[in-house]
């Protein structure tokens, strides 16, 4: 064995405690990049199989296509791949293998794949518009893959008029995704290789530093640079296999342990996630590991193979402190004086405590601002706090024994909301109370109406809610927060209040009687009685009727049910007597017989199956919207977002705890024999932690500033990304619990270095 190899195995096991802290250092970051990379690959690979389509990877569907209009789109130079299907029962088939697809048939099901996902929404309404297709075309033969879309975030599709008076239609993204995913893996890589390079580099740094004199000897005794430099990356490549190699295997645990807990959130779904090893995941994170620790370690090597043995007895190359009496130091006592002084002249060596300290800091003011953004913008997606909503023909149905009779036969326990809807448009006194003129009607003696949803509660539900606003029974509750939608391409949504008070007057009207001559309208009073109660504005939603705040982009009003009832056989009279006229923006289907019931279940697959049985069995009309079954895909992107998120911020704060811990004991214990001439002197141990005491409270104050100057623009970019989504009234900047993160940071730092020099001063 050479004699480079022995001492470097002598000075691993001499310097034990360095090399062992060194190999936790590696495989912790190691842990850190390839289980995020594990936990991405596992959840897209889960999300995939369970689409059980044989060609799954297609875009866009379009269904009964005959030859003419199918020839019109097969050359679309944005087209990569497409799938015909001969009927609903065959299974795909690749175009190129299927010589002309027409030969048996009139028209056939067309799947198409885009050659970029991002750009799904945009190239399927440069189809339909070549197609020429209406509104009902779109709706009947039109579809995407919700679940494959899920995976690159994109999550649902707004279909609108771009130009009505030429009935073109347009697809424009509900929420977008795509491309902050890509940003945040990116970022997220970023970080850790800089945070993982700053923690090894410095683990290796203080390994050098401690065999300084050993290095400087063997320069004297004609060693030579490389021969050195060699040795200390002979010292890297072996502890940094031993760590990849724990950390691999803590990663295979640790994201094994992340998906058992995906897999109990989703257990009343049907997905299932499991381990899977993607080689691309698994090569990219060992470049970026391998590359973090041979960088982490030249620049200490380089100054290891340069140094001679007299600049390491003088050992003052880094003590740079010239002496200035600033107005802070005059200010304090002798402690807080020397405490100042000691980071003076060790800049370097506290350097990176500071730097921690500022990623931690940073890392969890940006993370938890996100989560909280992002989950505002997660409500336009998954907008609903019911399982499913059903409509029964009360005449014809008993609904609450086809209900109860579920908790018989399956066990589980359901909660549900009886009530009626529906929609009118009502005079607003004073036309000032209106506060978003958007959804307003001007009639020509300057008097304004809104469409208005009238919400009939049953009286549990109704008395519950009242009490919650500290109102009175009778009163009716609006919904005054409402949301508006802007935007060409991809829709961005804003909350607007509709009314600035709530002394208002309000009327139910017919505003369609007639045109005048100069395109003024008029309107009739259908019922000014009812509605003349004390109005609770509100912009919180009832509970259990979340999804309303995308369904009717218009104040909502909720009554209890003799009010709405009183207000339903006044429209009936009306609508008898004027059978020509159109009086509300929403169809009437929901009065007389009509009610809706929401309900909460514990399993939503086992409910829906429930309820189409009853249908066929029983020849009942039920119509259901099954909320969390259809949105499931959307759940589960969110929920993975958030503890992801969750998870790397803890990861960063455990290591770089741990870190800081390695650290500090390291300079303390370099600092062993100015604590001794501190006692001899006459310090106490009081004295001496005081001036702990003041440097740790220094660094600490130093890196909150830095921090919070940092996370300014980090949060600045977090808005205005959010507001391409949705503009919100308001800062969601989660202060509470960032000040708590904070004040248990500077805790355990203070507590790491109290310990530490405990445990020098009674070597």
């Amino acid at each position: 064995m050479k004699i480079q190899t022995k001492l470097l195995f002598n000075n691993m096991k001499i310097n034990i405690k360095r090399t062992i802290f060194t190999t936790i250092s590696i495989a912790l970051c190691t842990f850190l990049i390839l289980t995020t990379l594990l936990v991405i690959s596992s959840i897209r690979n889960g999300i995939n199989e369970n689409i059980d389509t044989q060609y799954n990877d297609y875009h866009f569907i379009i269904k009964d296509l005959d030859r003419d209009s199918f020839n019109k789109i097969k050359d679309k130079e944005y087209i990569n791949k497409i799938y015909v299907q001969e009927n609903d029962e065959e299974p795909l088939k690749e175009l190129d293998k299927i010589h002309n697809p027409f030969d048996n048939n009139n028209s056939i099901n067309v799947y198409i794949k885009y050659d970029n996902v991002k750009q799904t929404y945009k190239y399927s309404t440069d189809i339909i518009q070549t197609l020429g297709f209406s509104f009902t075309d779109v709706e009947t033969k039109c579809e995407f893959n919700d679940k494959l879309l899920t995976v690159y975030g994109l999550m649902g599709a707004d279909l609108d008029y771009a130009d009505t008076s030429k009935n073109t239609l347009i697809y424009r993204s509900v929420l977008n995704l795509s491309y902050a995913i890509d940003i945040m893996i990116i970022l997220i890589l970023l970080s850790f290789s800089i945070f993982f390079i700053i923690i090894l580099y410095n683990a290796f740094l203080i390994t050098i530093n401690e065999r300084k004199k050993e290095y400087a000897i063997l320069n004297s005794i004609g060693a030579t640079e490389g021969q050195i430099l060699k040795m200390v990356f002979k010292e890297a490549s072996i502890i940094g296999i031993f760590g990849i190699i724990i950390g691999a295997l803590l990663s295979v645990f640790g994201t094994n342990i992340i998906l058992d807990m995906l897999n109990n959130i989703l257990s009343t779904t049907t997905y299932s996630f499991k381990l899977a090893f993607s080689m691309q995941y698994i090569i990219l994170a060992l470049i970026i590991i391998l590359f973090n620790i041979y960088i982490s370690a030249i620049i200490p090597s380089i100054r290891a193979s340069t140094v001679s043995i007299i600049e390491d007895l003088r050992n003052n190359k880094q003590i740079k402190y010239k002496k200035r009496n600033s107005i802070l130091e005059k200010m304090l006592p002798i402690e807080g004086k020397l405490g100042l002084i000691n980071l003076k002249r060790n800049k370097n060596k506290y350097r990176v405590i500071t730097i921690l300290l500022v990623i931690c800091m940073t890392s969890y003011i940006a993370v938890s601002t996100y989560i909280n953004y992002e989950k505002e913008t997660s409500n336009l997606a998954t907008d609903y706090d019911v399982d499913a909503v059903l409509t029964f023909n009360k005449s014809n149905t008993d609904y609450k024994s086809v209900l109860n009779n579920y908790v018989t036969t399956s066990g589980d326990e359901i909660d549900y909301i009886e009530y009626k809807m529906m929609g009118v448009t009502v005079l607003v006194e004073p036309e000032s109370a209106i506060e978003t003129n958007n959804i307003a009607t001007t009639y020509k003696n300057n008097k304004k109406s809104i469409p208005i949803a009238l919400v009939g509660l049953e009286n549990k539900i109704y008395i519950d809610n009242i009490n919650k606003l500290n109102a009175n029974y009778g009163d009716y509750i609006i919904y005054n927060n409402i949301i508006m939608n802007e935007g060409e391409d991809e829709l961005t949504y804003k909350y607007n209040q509709v009314f600035n008070s709530n002394n208002l007057n309000l009327s139910i009207i017919d505003g369609s009687v007639s045109y005048l001559e100069k395109d003024e309208l008029e309107y009739k009073i259908i019922d000014n009685e009812n509605l003349k109660r004390e109005f609770v504005l509100s912009n919180d939603l009832i509970e259990g009727f979340k999804e309303f705040r995308n369904q009717f982009r218009v104040p909502i009003v909720f009554v209890n049910m003799n009010s709405y009832n009183k207000i339903e056989e006044n429209l009936n009279n009306y609508i008898s007597q004027n059978k020509d006229h159109i009086v509300t923006w929403m169809s009437f289907a929901d009065m007389d017989d009509t009610i809706h019931v929401k309900v909460k279940c514990k399993n939503v697959i086992k409910f829906s199956d429930y309820i189409e049985d009853v249908k066929k069995e029983q020849n009942i009309e039920i119509s259901a919207n099954y909320y969390s079954l259809d949105n499931q895909e959307k759940i589960i992107y969110i929920n993975i977002l958030q503890l992801i998120l969750k998870i790397v911020i803890f990861t960063i704060i455990v290591i770089g705890v741990i870190s800081t811990i390695n650290i500090i004991n390291a300079n303390l214990c370099e600092r062993e024999q100015e604590f001794k001439v501190l006692s001899n002197i006459g310090a106490t141990n009081e004295n001496i932690n005081m001036v702990l005491l003041y440097e740790c409270f220094y660094i600490f104050i130093k890196a909150t500033i830095i921090s919070i100057i940092l996370s300014i623009p980090i949060i600045y970019a977090i808005i205005k990304y959010i507001e391409k989504i949705i503009k919100l009234n308001e800062l969601l900047i989660p202060f509470s619990s960032i000040g708590i993160f904070v004040i248990l940071l500077f805790i355990i730092s203070l507590f790491i270095t109290l310990i530490s020099t405990k445990f020098i001063k009674n070597k």
